[in-house]
C-alpha cells in the first residue's frame, strides 16, 4: 500500500456530503433535502424558511440528543407512523400510514453514535447505522486502510443483538481504490465475510460522501454497477476518475456479488431529509420537519449523522463580558456577577457589550433576547442578564454592574516620572508591585470601586525595587491601586 502522505484521511471528517439524499434512478433533489421525482414534485418543507428565521431570532437546541428525542416522540403514534430501519423500510408499505426509515451514517466516532442510539433505544425505536471502513474506529492503524480492528465488534453486536438496530456498510470503496490504492472488490468481500462470521447481518450499504468525491468528481456508489448508470451532476466520473494526470478505471461489482440487497440512495421513498443539507447557512435538523405535512402513504427517509449531535449542556455561564473602551472588567462566577469599569467621562445610557456564554446558551434582559456586539442597553443601574443553558431547563441570573473609573486626587501631588507595575494581574492573593526610579518613600493605597480604602502601606525604599503584598483578605473584584506619592494609578483584579 502506498503511504498516506499528506492525505491525513480527509474521508474521516466527511459528513456524507453527497449533493442530495434519496437520489434514485429517475430522481433529482433540491437543496431543501426533499426529493423530486420526474413524474411528481415534492415541494420544499413549507416550515423550513419560517423555522430558519426562528433559529436566527432565538437560538434553538437544534442538534442536541434531547431535541432528537422530541422529534422521535412526534412520530411515535403507531396509528399514524411506522418507523423502521432501512432494511425493513424498503419492504414495508401501508397506504393508511406514513412509513419512515431512520438512517444514521457513522462517520468518525462509533462510541458517540452508540450514545446517540441510547435515545432511540430508550424510546422504543429501531434504526440503521452504517459503519465507515475508512474511519479510525474501524482500523487497527489509522494510517493503514487495509487492516480492521476487532475492537468495534462489542459495540456493533450490542447495537444489533440487544437493540435490534440494523448494521450496514458505509461505502467509501471508490476512495479506497483511487486514493489509497487498494482493490475495493477484494477488500469488500473480505470485510463482509469477516463481519458476517462475527454474527453481523450486513445486507445494506450507504454511499459515503468523502471530500475526495468533490475533488475528483465521483460518487462512491458508482462502485456498484446497478448504481452507476445515471450520473449525478457534478459527479460525472462514473467509469474513470482523473487522478494525478491519469484516468483510473473504477473497479466495480454488483450488490448481489457481496450478498448485499440494497443501496440506501436507491430506495422507493418519495420524501427524504438529511442533516447534510445546508441552506442559507443553516444546517437542516429534525425541528424543520412539519409533521403535519407527512400524510398517509408517504414513504420518508430521515438521515441523521450522530457526529452533528451532542448532549445538551446544563451550563448557564457568562464566559466573557466586556464593553468597548472599558478600563477593566471582572466576572465573579461565585456570585454570578460582572463588574465593568468605564472611563470617568463615559455615558452609561447606551452601551453595547461584547459577551460570550456557555456553549448553546443564550441570554435575555427583560424578556428580550440579547446579542453580543448588537444589543445596546442602559447600564446606569444594575442590569440582569438571564442566561438559559442549552438544555433550556437551567437558567441563571447574572448581575451586570457598570461603574465609572474612580478618580482620587492627592492635593499638592503631581504625576512624576516614577513608574509602578503590578503583577500578576488578575491575582489570587499575592501581588508584586515593581518600582523604578523611586526618589522618595512611596505611599501605596488600594481602594474598592465604591471609594472605600481597603489597604495602605508606606515603603521607605527608593530606586528600583519590588514589594510583595498579600491581599488574600480582599474579596474577588476590581480595585484601584494608587501611589499617593506620585499620583500613579493602576487597576487591579482580584480573583
Amino acid at each position: 500500500m502506498r503511504p498516506v502522505k499528506t492525505v491525513k484521511i480527509f474521508a474521516l471528517v466527511a459528513l456524507c456530503l453527497l449533493p442530495a439524499f434519496g437520489i434514485a434512478s429517475g430522481q433529482v433533489s433540491d437543496s431543501s433535502g426533499q426529493v423530486s421525482d420526474e413524474r411528481k414534485t415534492y415541494p420544499e418543507d413549507p416550515a423550513s424558511n419560517a423555522k430558519a428565521l426562528e433559529i436566527t431570532a432565538e437560538p434553538d437546541t437544534n442538534f442536541t440528543f434531547e431535541k432528537y428525542g422530541e422529534f422521535l416522540k412526534k412520530i411515535s403514534d403507531p396509528k399514524k407512523f411506522i418507523v423502521l430501519p432501512l432494511n425493513e423500510f424498503r419492504t414495508t408499505f401501508d397506504s393508511s400510514k406514513t412509513v419512515i426509515g431512520l438512517r444514521h451514517d457513522v462517520d468518525i466516532d462509533l462510541s458517540h453514535a452508540m450514545s446517540f442510539s441510547d435515545i432511540e433505544y430508550n424510546l422504543g425505536f429501531r434504526s440503521s447505522y452504517y459503519i465507515l471502513h475508512t474511519a479510525p474506529y474501524y482500523l487497527q492503524n489509522a494510517a493503514n486502510m487495509a487492516i480492521h480492528t476487532e475492537g468495534i465488534l462489542p459495540l456493533l453486536k450490542k447495537m444489533q443483538d440487544e437493540r435490534r438496530f440494523e448494521i450496514g456498510w458505509h461505502n467509501d470503496l471508490v476512495t479506497l481504490q483511487v486514493i489509497y490504492k487498494l482493490n475495493p472488490v477484494d477488500f469488500l468481500k473480505n470485510e463482509l465475510t469477516w463481519l458476517r462470521s462475527m454474527g453481523l447481518k450486513v445486507t445494506g450499504t450507504a454511499s459515503h460522501g468523502s471530500p475526495y468525491c468533490h475533488t475528483y468528481g465521483y460518487l462512491n456508489y458508482y462502485f456498484f454497477e446497478e448504481c452507476a448508470s445515471t450520473v449525478v451532476l457534478p459527479y460525472v466520473n462514473n467509469v474513470t476518475v482523473p487522478i494525478e494526470g491519469q484516468q483510473v478505471k473504477i473497479l466495480k461489482g454488483k450488490l448481489a456479488d457481496f450478498g448485499l440487497e440494497y443501496e440506501a440512495y436507491f430506495l422507493n421513498n418519495n420524501k427524504a431529509y438529511s442533516d447534510a443539507t445546508i441552506k442559507n447557512g443553516i444546517r437542516w435538523n429534525t425541528s424543520m420537519i412539519d409533521i403535519s405535512q407527512l400524510v398517509p402513504g408517504d414513504r420518508v427517509i430521515v438521515l441523521v449523522h450522530p457526529v452533528h449531535w451532542h448532549r445538551a449542556s446544563v451550563k448557564a455561564g457568562m464566559d466573557m463580558f466586556s464593553i468597548p473602551g472599558q478600563k477593566a472588567s471582572y466576572i465573579d462566577t461565585l456570585h454570578s456577577s460582572v463588574t465593568v469599569i468605564m472611563p470617568v467621562n463615559t455615558s452609561l445610557e447606551n452601551l453595547t457589550p461584547l459577551f460570550r456564554l456557555s456553549p448553546g446558551a443564550y441570554a435575555k434582559v427583560d424578556g428580550v433576547k440579547q446579542s453580543s456586539a448588537t444589543s445596546a442597553r442602559n447600564f446606569s443601574d444594575t442590569v440582569i442578564y438571564k442566561v438559559f443553558a442549552e438544555n433550556r431547563l437551567v437558567s441563571k441570573d447574572w448581575r451586570i454592574i457598570v461603574k465609572k473609573e474612580l478618580i482620587l486626587d492627592v492635593p499638592g501631588q503631581g504625576e512624576s516620572l516614577d513608574s509602578m507595575e503590578i503583577y500578576p494581574n488578575p491575582a489570587d492573593a499575592l501581588i508584586n508591585i515593581r518600582f523604578k526610579g523611586s526618589t522618595a518613600p512611596q505611599k501605596i493605597e488600594i481602594y474598592s470601586f465604591d471609594g472605600k480604602k481597603v489597604y495602605e502601606e508606606t515603603l521607605d525604599e527608593t530606586g528600583d525595587f519590588t514589594k510583595q503584598t498579600d491581599l488574600s483578605f480582599l474579596s474577588p473584584g476590581i480595585y484601584l491601586v494608587r501611589n499617593a506619592t506620585t499620583g500613579k494609578k493602576a487597576v487591579l483584579i482580584m480573583r
